[in-house]
């Protein structure tokens, strides 16, 4: 009685609880179907993950580090084979105008050493395709900060791969032309001696494109010693020299011919002192 006398007359007694108004439940009401719509929404939402940046990939894709150093040191590897290679590929070839009987006693004088050079060229070149994945990596990869690095790495792998390529057929014909010593057809021997010059410019072309690039982007981004940037620069336009040659005269013994000494040493030199270096540059 006294509850419902003081209800009536509008005073709420304490400790009593009040009931909401009816615009106090609605808006509850929808502040919790609210709440539920947004719940079960966001459990069918999928959120795709944010990609992977390229350090995160380079690190979770890397070999052990025993095989990268195997691989940095399949620089130095080629680098020996390449100069035992070369030195005894037999390509002093007498004149072209000179009489048969000298280009079969060279044939005679160059028939083991040339098959050999080729068989070094052929090992050569299938090491070198294993240090031109490391090399590419280094030059195109994260360390490299500079514009461009990643298009002048692809030049530099695409250079080394025709280069190489080049040099090995030379010196497999070269071999093929003095296979037979001195039974050989001395017109067949001058004719395949004189085709290999060109796949010797082929390869002059590959690694001028290959000791350039790499000379650029050592220059720009420190990813090696900065003499050896200076160094392939040199070793590409000596390879550039070359070319001259065809306006000279191939079979007239062009004096532009002997650009590819320095050439081939600058090419030598700046594969095995970046495949130290990358050996060095590998972690524990």
């Amino acid at each position: 009685m006294v509850a419902s006398f003081h209800y009536a007359a509008g005073h709420k007694p304490e400790g009593v609880p009040t009931r909401p108004s009816r615009p106090q439940l609605s808006a509850a009401s929808f502040s919790v179907w609210e709440l539920r719509f947004r719940a079960k929404w966001n459990t069918g939402v999928t959120h795709q993950p944010a990609p992977p940046s390229r350090s995160t990939e380079a690190a979770a894709g890397a070999l052990p580090p025993r095989w990268q150093r195997l691989l940095a040191l399949s620089g130095a590897a080629f680098a020996a084979l390449f100069v035992v290679g070369w030195f005894t590929n037999g390509g002093l070839t007498p004149h072209y105008n000179e009489p048969n009987e000298a280009w079969t006693n060279w044939a005679r004088d160059n028939q083991w050493n040339s098959r050999v050079s080729a068989l070094l060229m052929l090992l050569a070149g299938f090491v070198f395709l294993h240090f031109l994945g490391t090399i590419r990596s280094v030059l195109g990869g994260v360390n490299s900060p500079g514009r461009g690095s990643e298009q002048l790495a692809g030049v530099a792998f695409g250079g080394a791969v025709i280069g190489m390529a080049g040099m090995a057929m030379a010196s497999v014909m070269l071999a093929a032309a003095s296979t037979n010593g001195a039974d050989v057809d001395p017109v067949v021997s001058k004719s395949v001696a004189t085709a290999s010059g060109g796949p010797f410019l082929i390869a002059a072309m590959g690694f001028a494109a290959f000791l350039m690039a790499a000379g650029l982007l050592t220059l720009r981004t420190r990813v090696f010693a900065r003499w050896t940037g200076f160094l392939a620069l040199v070793g590409g336009v000596c390879f550039l020299v070359t070319f001259l040659t065809v306006i000279d005269g191939m079979t007239d013994g062009s004096a532009f011919g002997y650009a590819f000494f320095p050439a081939i040493i600058s090419l030598v030199v700046w594969t095995a002192s970046t495949s130290v270096a990358g050996y060095r540059s590998v972690r524990s």
